[in-house]
């Protein structure tokens, strides 16, 4: 199958040129740029390692007619710079590879993205992911909290269940997912950054969620030696240990190691329930040059258990329950019957020769092994009060069915890269050309049961039943995909250009264990062209206002109640914004509008029960629906600012107008074009601040907090008043203490607490249906002791 794109126009660009014309005249004597930078700190290049290099050549055809530049006074400017996938000083990132897979300023991409850092992550305390995405703007990555899985919503998209969107990227490679729960996950203390790309990214990485996609960058090993131990302790029994070791193996420099480990377990709010994970990851990168960069990655992470909440009925969360409102730590499993084990390990290399000033290559592979081990009970309803000792009383015991997962998934990812810098008359052309090919092949043995229902204020969990397998699901995908696109410069406009086609082919076979005899089955067999364009246009004054167009192509394995399999969902964004990098001051701004539409988009069929349509392909009881067209405009606004030495800036706002815009689907006599998508909220505000001492008695002492502000959702297809999720805003608070300003000899070691629900507010977070609502997390302190050298 092709899918084409019809080409939409760049909107509002002359506007917003013109605006920001205004604000360069009036502004620009006031904040003309010194040549030589600002005052920011200088920013530590431990990106990919590599050597100083002499400053890039390019190769220049003579126009015509080539103007006289003007002459200036050469500055030399001797502070390092930050790098596209290196460490960041503080928490303004100004430099990505994400949204061109070059190492280009965020400035210049015509595209809303933002970077979570490592300090950021460290300061706020993230546990998780999806943790680490709370304060960023569009995207809300706990409507389902624990840390299972990160799934985030962006700009409006995502999804329960099998309709998840899970993290998408790691190393700017795909994480690859399995049939129903082998998903990978990746913990923070190994990543350098982490960043997000708001939009279609498919011309550049192939099938991709529309809303946009989140990158997790690496740790990489350094040049100079350093290195971090650590210890956390927090409420729920929770012991964490971890260490971050780094330098050179070799006295010339030319191989660099990193060694990260860590260990946690904890108990958590939710009664019989734990985490746990070991993780070991090791990296070397070797330097043979200062033209060539080869760097090993592996990684072992063993998680014997993993949390996610309850699904429990919307009467007794969401809606008022006449018996009593469910504990939030009510447990609706059985302790005998409650498992998530996941064991990961990959392997892989990032390759990066230059051949000379113009011409340079990367190569990027990773394979991966994910095994997981789901055993737990799904609440289904409510049963009469005999069953489970409640008498005549009604909606107080929870009927439950019991589920088993064995899943094996095995996936490589490769991307090949080649770059040319030149120039052409006055134009500066990054052009990139490059080939990607993806495969996994994820294999499932999977039963389901029914169990003893429970009276969720009384809970007797008894004996239970285990579940036998009885089906097995065989997936295989595989995705090539050959794309090119020319990064051009002329004076200040940046212009951004971008085509690719991908080859998609699944097979999904589902067969009965003790016959073999298959049941349902998918083949489809894709094709698609995808593009983007873009321009930005850059002030001296640091204001970038930008415009682009983009289309997306995301395959989908499946079939719907009657068998028929699912065709690839596309779509198609226009965004205009503005950008702004104020000079003298280390901060990065943010203001887009964005006009998404998406076809073919997958969501719960609340009508079809699997059990009853064993052709569908289910997620969880229900069968899924394509329900034809989605669309979701927006507007959101961002800042991350140091405003003076020791006091740090993130504030986020994003309003998410998200439409059923084509469906034949009626739900209870009731039309679900025209509603909202389920789970997404309209509005999301976040503001945090973060201040430390600089001088005095208390030098290195410092604190801060942050609000959290997720707006009201729908837990079903109609939109119904009683399935109206309400809106809940939380507060953070840490405290941190670097202990060298206490006494030299101290230096390296360093305190912390981190509080998040100071409050403890009970909440739903969200609903997938009227018998899928998630409780959030209460308030949870996690408390961390840390040396570093």
């Amino acid at each position: 199958m092709t899918t084409s794109f019809r080409r939409g126009r760049l909107p509002l660009l002359s506007a917003l040129v013109a605006a920001a014309e205004l604000v360069d005249f009036t502004s620009g004597a006031a904040a003309q740029p010194p040549a030589n930078g600002s005052d920011l700190p200088a920013v530590v290049i431990e990106g990919r390692n590599v050597k100083p290099r002499a400053a890039a050549k390019r190769v220049t055809r003579a126009p015509a007619v080539q103007p006289a530049p003007a002459v200036q006074a050469p500055v030399v400017d001797t502070a390092p710079k930050e790098s596209a996938r290196g460490p960041v000083r503080g928490i303004v990132a100004q430099r990505s590879s994400t949204g061109s897979k070059t190492d280009a300023a965020i400035l210049e991409t015509p595209q809303s993205m933002s970077v979570v850092t490592k300090d950021q992550i460290a300061a706020q305390g993230a546990r998780s992911v999806a943790e680490a995405l709370r304060y960023e703007p569009g995207v809300v990555s706990e409507s389902r909290v624990g840390d299972r899985f990160d799934n985030v919503f962006i700009r409006g998209f995502g999804g329960f269940g099998a309709n998840a969107n899970y993290l998408h990227f790691w190393d700017g490679l795909r994480l690859p997912r399995g049939v129903s729960y082998a998903m990978p996950s990746v913990d923070p203390y190994l990543l350098e950054r982490v960043e997000i790309l708001r939009g279609p990214a498919s011309v550049l990485y192939g099938q991709n969620n529309l809303g946009g996609m989140v990158n997790l960058i690496s740790k990489n090993p350094t040049a100079t030696p350093q290195g971090e131990v650590m210890a956390r302790f927090g409420d729920h029994n929770r012991y964490e240990a971890g260490f971050d070791v780094s330098g050179p193996l070799t006295k010339d420099g030319d191989l660099l190691y990193r060694l990260i480990g860590l260990g946690r377990k904890a108990d958590t709010e939710v009664n019989y329930t734990t985490t746990e994970r070991e993780l070991i990851a090791p990296t070397i990168t070797w330097r043979p040059s200062v033209d060539t960069t080869w760097t090993i990655r592996g990684s072992y992470d063993h998680d014997p258990s993993a949390y996610q909440p309850n699904w429990l009925p919307a009467l007794g969360t969401l809606q008022a329950n006449p018996n009593g409102q469910i504990p939030k730590n009510f447990f609706s499993g059985h302790p005998a019957f409650n498992e998530y084990d996941r064991t990961q390990t990959s392997i892989g290399y990032e390759f990066e020769h230059h051949f000379d000033e113009i011409w340079s290559v990367r190569q990027n592979l990773r394979y991966m092994e994910v095994s997981s081990d789901f055993r737990a009970l799904s609440v289904t309803g409510f049963g009469a009060g005999s069953t489970c000792g409640a008498g005549s009383k009604t909606n107080l015991c929870l009927v439950r069915t019991t589920t088993r997962y064995i899943e094996q998934l095995k996936a490589a990812s490769l991307d090949n890269q080649v770059e040319a810098k030149f120039d052409t008359g006055w134009l500066h052309h990054t052009v990139l050309a490059g080939l990607d090919y993806q495969t996994s092949s994820a294999s499932a043995q999977f039963g389901n049961g029914t169990a003893t229902n429970i009276n969720y204020l009384n809970p007797n969990y008894g004996t239970l039943v285990v579940p036998a397998l009885t089906s097995r699901t065989d997936q295989d995908r595989n995705q090539l995909g050959v794309y090119t696109q020319d990064q051009v410069r002329l004076g200040k406009l940046a212009v951004v250009l971008g085509v690719r086609n991908d080859w998609a082919d699944a097979t999904s076979v589902t067969s009965a264990i003790a016959t073999g005899k298959t049941t349902s089955s998918a083949r489809p067999d894709d094709s698609a062209a995808t593009w983007r364009a873009g321009a930005t246009y850059l002030f001296d004054n640091g204001i970038a206002p930008y415009a682009s167009y983009s289309t997306s192509f995301e395959p989908t394995i499946g079939t719907d109640y009657t068998g028929a399999a699912f065709v690839p969902t596309t779509g198609e964004q226009y965004e205009v914004g503005v950008k702004y990098q104020p000079v003298g001051l280390n901060g990065f701004f943010m203001l887009s509008y964005f006009d998404i539409t998406q076809n073919n988009v997958l969501t719960l069929d609340t009508t079809h029960l699997a059990s009853a349509y064993t052709l569908c392909t289910a997620s969880g009881t229900n069968c899924q629906i394509q329900q034809g067209q989605v669309r979701s405009k927006g507007v959101e606004l961002s800042g991350k600012v140091t405003l003076q030495p020791g006091l740090d800036l993130v504030a986020a706002y994003s309003h998410t107008d998200i439409e059923i815009t084509k469906s034949t689907q009626v739900v209870s006599g009731i039309a679900v074009q025209g509603k909202a998508p389920v789970g997404a909220p309209s509005d999301t505000a976040s503001l945090w601040l973060d201040y430390t001492l600089q001088s005095g008695a208390l030098a290195g002492f410092g604190g801060g907090g942050g609000v959290r502000y997720v707006g009201a959702s729908f837990g079903d297809n109609i939109n119904s008043a009683a399935m109206l999720v309400p809106a809940y805003t939380l507060a953070d608070l840490q405290l941190h203490y670097d202990l060298a300003g206490l006494s030299p000899q101290l230096k390296g070691w360093k305190l912390a607490v981190n509080m998040s629900n100071v409050f403890d507010k009970t909440y739903v977070s969200a609903c997938a249906s009227a018998t899928q609502c998630f409780y959030g997390n209460g308030r949870t302190t996690l408390g961390t002791v840390k040396y570093q050298w």
